[in-house]
């Protein structure tokens, strides 16, 4: 396992993979304080001052809060879509390449060779929101004077968790299908599902993966939902799982 982890390590070192996450993390890490705290200015320069207040728009005054949004949005809306479609990449190549018949003809642990991949992954990007978290950290103190540092360690470490989460589904769906168009197409087909269902309002549905980020905003915002929060953490684990579960009887069932 230690030399499987080293061999994924070293090709994620080779390409392009060990530097997105960090990069990607670390710009909205400091763009979203600076977006959050300049952004009437912006309404107001695209807009024009005289032309806003002739049609009395008022913009609120901006707090630490809209640091905040901004940067779990940022982390929801893009920085997901990036650990989507990479991680599909990352774990369809061995096959799209034509490498996993010559990989597996040696003496490999199938459930080793992907779970030391799907490890590998997680391992980076938390790496990558430990930056991010003290460079955001940093520059909404610098420009807010305060920063909740527990709050967004605790917002970073639940969005790891359904980073987690998304990442079953891509170790999931690269199992099951031979192109990466097919994978990252029925990944994303089952993101988007799952995240609907919590528009119900059913009371299991509010534990499902697609409220970690509503968990965030209540714990910045100071709302008792402990338990409410530990429940959610661990259905999306349980589900993330069950999703490698399937993929590790998948692939020790296929002809290779």
């Amino acid at each position: 396992m230690v030399k499987l982890l080293k061999y994924d390590f070293y090709h994620l070192r080779k390409t392009s993979k060990f530097i997105i996450f960090p990069v990607v993390i670390v710009i909205f890490a400091i763009l979203s304080p600076l977006t959050a705290r300049y952004m009437n200015e912006i309404l107001e320069m695209a807009l024009g001052i005289d032309m806003a207040e002739g049609i009395g728009l008022s913009f609120p005054r901006v707090s630490v809060y809209d640091s905040y949004y901004q940067y779990l949005g940022n982390l929801y809306e893009t920085v997901m879509f990036v650990v989507l479609f990479v991680g599909v990449g990352f774990f369809i190549k061995d096959k799209t390449k034509g490498l996993l018949p010559l990989i597996l003809s040696k003496p490999i642990n199938r459930v080793k060779y992907l779970l030391s991949k799907y490890i590998s992954l997680s391992i980076l990007i938390l790496v990558s929101l430990l930056i991010g978290y003290l460079v955001f950290s940093y520059y909404t103190y610098f420009i807010f004077e305060e920063v909740d540092m527990l709050g967004v360690l605790i917002m970073s470490l639940l969005f790891f968790v359904y980073v987690l989460y998304i990442l079953s589904i891509s170790l999931f769906t690269a199992t099951h299908f031979k192109s990466y168009l097919a994978a990252v197409s029925v990944t994303f087909g089952i993101y988007i599902f799952t995240s609907m269902l919590t528009i119900i309002e059913v009371s299991i549905f509010k534990y499902l993966p697609g409220v970690i980020g509503n968990s965030s905003v209540d714990i910045l915002l100071g709302n008792e939902v402990v338990s409410d929060v530990l429940i959610n953490v661990g259905v999306t684990l349980i589900i993330s799982i069950g999703f490698i579960y399937l993929s590790l009887i998948k692939f020790n069932k296929q002809n290779i």
